[in-house]
């Protein structure tokens, strides 16, 4: 019968805990590692549950404390190649000298034979193992300087002999260690730098956990194999969690930074490191479990970090307490696969060996490739979940392998949006441009809160949230670039987003909707990106710039003039577009200086660039449109300006997109939408949409009077309302030049400007954000209710103009 053993002692963090699991599972099912030489439970199966490790076995808790203290034997783990491994005569040997004892107990007879095979390996490469008599100091220094210059010569030679001659008991760990190849020698990041980490030898550490005579004493005797009297204390915490008096103060090295000891780990300046030494010797029987996947691919891969499964380059993304800066010193990181179907060792070393993260074809190399590989299921479908381990430098030569989050292995819709930053290299692109360390603080920071935001969109629960953010961070980048003359000459603009990542970001929050009117300004009604228009159909070019052009110095042709830079491919943006010749072209107008000030300088920039280029209809048609309540907003409400210019920024790089049509765009203008907006708003509205709604006749227009929005860039509240009011006499008497009449016009009723201010139209409303409001674009079924408002009279009351019925905007 099988039952479910729960390991309390075995969470998945930190990494040392998560080797120790896969140490004990397998340990158990290996016969080599048995005194007996029969394994404990060859059909034990683990899995993940609970944040914790939990068996299916046959074995009761008695039965695998007996096991480990009574019968099992441990994996020879060396590194004779290493300085500090207790091979060399100034080592600390108070866990090598025992166990290489002619009189070793049984349990330890593969360790002292695995040394033996070593000592002879060393000696044929005639590396000195004995202390030379009467040796001076100065001697004894160059000696030493010698010694490790003579190692590293021989290192990969000695490799490939100890491979040849260790017992096959000591492979696992070697070729997890260490992987040889024709290109030489490359060290898997789990493991240091071959079984080390700083001055700090792991396997030195382990044969000092395991048979010490010194203080603290080992586990057993190296003699008797007997258990110390504090083993089996040790052993239930480090398999049940149960409590323990007192752990013991030895290094740890980088697998579990929480106990390795340092400044601010304790009261006082230094804690000291405390650790379980059975957690130490499962943690190394479980690195033991990557032997298979190196030996498998160390043929056709010489580097460590693709030869290890699931370990790619370190990357800051997605984890606040990581810089850019901290990863040119950072080993890698490591992505622990957590399963939760019961598996046998067998089972999830063959998986190991196999793992992989690709994403379009390319293997992860990354923490943010990874990420993307586990968005598309780009890795093996065994593992419901990855642990992420970032292994970073402290404080001198040591690392630390820092948890850095979960992230379950299911698909994500923000991978397609991510995939769209892919065109032209544009994402490697521009990661690659941001760690250059000669960059100033501002790039790095855009591209750190790019990474961060595509780590987040990437995850199974994508949000509205994380698509906003996304698209907040491309605008920062976007800007950036736009402003630096160097970038622009490395990093091309980014590329045209596709309009998933407008519908995705959609919360339906006034700033969102007035963000995406807003970029699809100049973009050719009705818009279709996917559509194929026939090269007969196409025009020669589309006169009116879009919204991203007045944010990046954009062109499209030769020249430097306005007229070469087209954006267009018939009536479709383009996918990638070029950076202008020109560092500030006349059109690029949107700064720093707020959102209301950025968009008069757009209308005005839009107004002056009609008449440069005999447009016949003013430029403020697009693709999208706001809803009247939402300009409302805009004007009186709360809204956020710096939400909504943060958002406008990026979306100006995406595929325009029209909202799904509902109620709210067929209801007549709010009443507490201002008068003055109402006037104002048909004379800066495209005359084809004028026609459209039946204001005008067909070929009539409404020119912009050149003195209408002077009064209303001042700002501040209007308190008596006289320049909204005189903004709006000049409107009535534009509108009434070319037939369009409002009954609240003085001429008209012969109460003259006095009466106009005394209606006090203009009062509480801010004149510039008046004119501001006048570029966002309105359905016509809005700019019919604004007419009815203002102007009544001039349409049919039946005339309807939904959103869907007028698929052109203004």
């Amino acid at each position: 019968m099988r039952d479910r053993l729960t390991l309390q002692g075995c969470p998945p963090t930190p990494l040392a805990s998560y080797l120790k699991a896969l140490g004990v599972l397998r340990l158990l099912s290996s016969g080599t590692n048995s005194v007996t030489g029969a394994a404990a439970d060859p059909d034990v199966r683990g899995m993940w549950e609970g944040e914790r490790f939990h068996l299916q076995t046959s074995l009761g808790r008695n039965d695998l404390l007996r096991y480990f203290l009574h019968d099992y034997a441990p994996s020879p783990v060396i590194a004779p190649w290493n300085g500090g491994s207790g091979f060399y005569p100034e080592d600390n040997r108070d866990g090598f000298t025992p166990l290489n004892s002619p009189d070793v107990a049984a349990r330890f007879g593969p360790f002292r034979e695995a040394i033996l095979s070593a000592v002879d390996a060393l000696e044929h490469f005639g590396l000195p193992l004995a202390i030379p008599e009467g040796e001076t100091k100065d001697a004894r220094k160059k000696r030493r300087a010698a010694q490790v210059k003579q190692r590293e010569a021989v290192k990969q030679p000695l490799v490939a002999a100890l491979r040849a001659r260790l017992p096959h008991t000591a492979l696992p760990w070697l070729d997890s260690a260490l992987v040889l190849s024709g290109g030489g020698l490359g060290f898997p990041p789990l493991l240091g730098t071959g079984g080390n980490d700083g001055r700090l030898d792991f396997t030195n550490n382990l044969m000092r956990r395991l048979a010490s005579e010194a203080k603290p004493p080992g586990l057993f005797n190296a003699a008797s194999g007997a258990p110390s009297p504090a083993s089996e204390g040790f052993l239930d915490n480090a398999l049940f969690g149960s409590p323990i008096h007192e752990l013991t103060g030895v290094a740890v090295g980088q697998f579990s930074p929480g106990v390795a000891g340092g400044p601010n780990a304790t009261t006082g300046y230094e804690g000291d490191p405390t650790v379980n030494p059975w957690d130490y010797v499962f943690m190394l029987e479980g690195a033991a479990t990557f032997a298979s996947a190196a030996t498998r691919r160390h043929q056709s891969n010489a580097t460590a970090r693709a030869s290890f499964p699931f370990t790619v380059g370190a990357s800051g993304a997605g984890w606040g307490g990581v810089e850019s800066t901290d990863e040119s010193d950072a080993r890698a990181e490591f992505w622990a696969p957590l399963w939760t179907r019961p598996a046998l060792f067998t089972e999830v070393s063959a998986l190991f060996s196999e793992g992989r993260a690709v994403t379009n074809g390319r293997t992860a190399s990354d923490g943010l490739g990874f990420a993307r590989a586990l968005a598309t299921l780009g890795v093996n479908r065994g593992f419901s979940e990855f642990q992420r381990f970032g292994i970073f430098k402290r404080a001198g030569k040591n690392h630390y392998a820092a948890a850095l989050g979960r992230r379950r292995a299911a698909p994500s819709p923000g991978a397609e949006l991510v995939a769209d930053l892919d065109q032209g290299g544009w994402l490697r692109q521009v990661r690659r441009f941001g760690r250059n360390d000669n960059q100033p603080a501002a790039m790095r920071n855009a591209v750190k809160s790019l990474e961060d935001s595509l780590f987040a969109l990437l995850a199974p629960e994508c949000s509205h949230t994380s698509v906003r953010v996304a698209l907040e961070a491309i605008g920062w980048l976007g800007t950036w670039l736009s402003n630096s003359p160097k970038g622009r000459d490395v990093v091309a603009p980014p590329p045209l987003l596709s309009r998933a990542w407008l519908l995705r970001a959609d919360d339906g929050s006034p700033e969102y909707r007035i963000a995406a009117a807003l970029a699809g300004i100049g973009i050719p009604p009705p818009y279709d990106a996917e559509r194929s228009d026939s090269a007969a159909s196409r025009p020669q070019s589309w006169g009116i710039p879009p919204m991203a052009a007045h944010f990046a110095p954009l062109t499209n042709g030769p020249g430097d003039g306005f007229e070469g830079r087209t954006f267009f491919w018939g009536r479709r943006l383009l996918r990638r577009r070029s950076w202008a010749a020109d560092n500030s072209p006349p059109t690029v107008v949107w700064g720093h200086g707020g959102l209301i000030r950025n968009m008069i300088a757009v209308l005005d920039r839009r107004i002056v660039e009609a008449s440069i280029r005999g447009l016949e209809d003013k430029p403020f048609g697009g693709a999208s449109f706001a809803r009247l309540p939402d300009v409302g907003t805009f004007l009186t409400g709360k809204f956020d300006d710096r939400r909504c210019s943060a958002l406008l920024a990026g979306m100006v790089w995406a595929q325009p997109v029209r909202l799904p049509a509902t109620e709210l765009d067929t209801r007549p203008a709010p009443a507490t939408l201002p008068f003055a907006y109402a006037a104002l708003k048909p004379i800066l509205s495209p005359n084809d949409a004028l026609v459209r709604v039946g204001a005008i006749p067909p070929q009539g227009s409404i020119p912009i009077p050149p003195d209408l929005l002077g009064p209303l860039r001042a700002g501040g509240r209007s308190r008596d309302g006289r320049e909204i009011a005189g903004a709006v006499r000049s409107a009535f008497s534009r509108a009434r030049s070319s037939g369009l009449i409002s009954p609240y016009d003085p001429i008209q009723s012969g109460s003259g400007l006095a009466a106009l201010r005394s209606s006090r139209i203009g009062v509480g409303v801010r004149p510039d954000r008046l004119a501001a409001a006048m570029l966002i674009p309105v359905s016509d079924h809005g700019l019919a209710s604004l007419l009815r408002r203002a102007y009544s009279g001039t349409i049919p009351d039946n005339a309807t103009h939904s959103s869907e019925e007028a698929p052109n905007v203004s």
